[in-house]
């Protein structure tokens, strides 16, 4: 029996490095950040009671309602997530307001240059273009309403007295504004989510890579958004992006088998620890399935070699990344691949398997081959 401690006393997960959404057919990134705050993940299920017997004794607790959710907080602010909370349109060429200082050279007409667009909400009846207008250095003016014809672009219903310079508010489209129209009803997008986290180790271990050990992340296939896409910034507090998530079951299983027991139970996240020392810094050992291998003269087989795991379990090796050496050729060679091969000298040789890793411990393990 392998024993584990219940915590690693040595590493420690802070800090979340990064986020990426995408879009669960597609596969295509549709969000990403990494100016994270805060962020918190939450698992939990109801246990129902099951009472029986004489005074309604506890016979059992069932779980249900399982339930996966999170929240976010990012530093950045982002019209990108906004969207993919509220269900609204994100686009460029928005109407933004402009002042544009105007000098009258002769005559009362008030003229501006560039092209007046209706403002958001502006009553699709009217025929103008809001605009107010005050002559240059007031400091206060009345705030009315006279008009843009967006056609001639001059100010309606305004007496203009040549030689003065005015000061134009009105609204106009931008090729680089976006905007985002934001639904009455909102429709949450449903998107593959990935959240990378730092895992760092004590500074005085002996784990390479200084403190930074490893990372962690969280994949959940799909999660659906919520939460307050409003603006909270103030004189001494930036804005910040802020959601919540939780994720859904996929409906892409099929349903209902003979066997119901068999059914495929659907996950609704993963967990996956990567070190930065390599793909082979957790093995702990190379082992041979059976031990040994027979073959016959000119034919191939291939070595059973596994990397035995930290939780005694075994995992496929890339047999490329191993090294191999028969202690005589003329009775087996073996390839870069692992495959023996029997050769003209029936008899026994054994095969020297390496593992050679960097700033690691080599590991080592034979196989004896019989050709007959």
């Amino acid at each position: 029996m392998t024993a584990f401690n219940f915590g690693n006393p040595n590493l420690f997960v802070k800090g979340q490095v990064e986020q990426i959404m995408r879009d669960p057919a597609t596969g295509n990134i549709i969000a990403y950040d990494n100016l994270s705050s805060d962020g918190a993940v939450n698992y939990t299920f109801n246990a129902q009671e099951i009472a029986a017997g004489f005074g309604n004794g506890l016979a059992a607790i069932i779980p249900d309602t399982t339930r996966l959710t999170g929240t976010y907080t990012s530093q950045g602010f982002s019209l990108v997530h906004r969207a993919l909370v509220t269900g609204g349109t994100l686009s460029y060429n928005a109407v933004v307001p402009v002042c544009e200082s105007v000098t009258v050279s002769s005559g009362t007409a008030l003229t501006v240059t560039g092209t007046p667009s209706k403002e958001y909400g502006q009553p699709a009846s009217d025929t103008n273009v809001w605009c107010t207008v005050r002559e240059s250095g007031v400091a206060q003016y009345s705030g009315t309403n006279y008009g843009i014809d967006p056609d001639t672009k001059t100010v309606v219903g305004f007496s203009a007295v040549a030689g003065k310079t005015y000061e134009v508010f009105y609204f106009s489209e931008n090729a680089s504004a976006q905007a985002l129209a934001i639904p009455a009803a909102g429709a949450p997008a449903v998107v593959h989510l990935t959240q990378k986290y730092g895992i760092y180790a004590k500074q005085n271990n002996s784990i390479t890579q200084s403190t930074l050990w490893g990372y962690l992340y969280l994949v959940v296939p799909k999660a659906t958004l919520n939460g307050d896409a409003g603006i909270d910034g103030n004189q001494t507090t930036n804005t910040t992006t802020q959601f919540g998530w939780s994720a859904i079951t996929d409906d892409s299983l099929p349903g209902m088998v003979c066997n119901d027991c068999a059914a495929p139970i659907s996950n609704m996240a993963y967990y996956v620890i990567v070190p930065c020392a390599g793909s082979t810094s957790q093995v702990q050992a190379l082992v041979v399935v059976g031990g040994a291998v027979t073959v016959g003269t000119s034919e191939t087989a291939q070595i059973p070699v596994k990397y035995l795991m930290p939780d005694g379990s075994t995992v496929q090796p890339v047999y490329t990344d191993l090294s191999y050496e028969s202690d005589n050729n003329s009775t087996a060679t073996v390839n870069e691949n692992g495959q023996v091969t029997g050769g003209s000298s029936p008899g026994e040789t054994e095969v020297t398997i390496t593992l050679t890793r960097s700033g690691l411990s080599t590991l080592t393990t034979y196989c004896n081959v019989t050709v007959s």
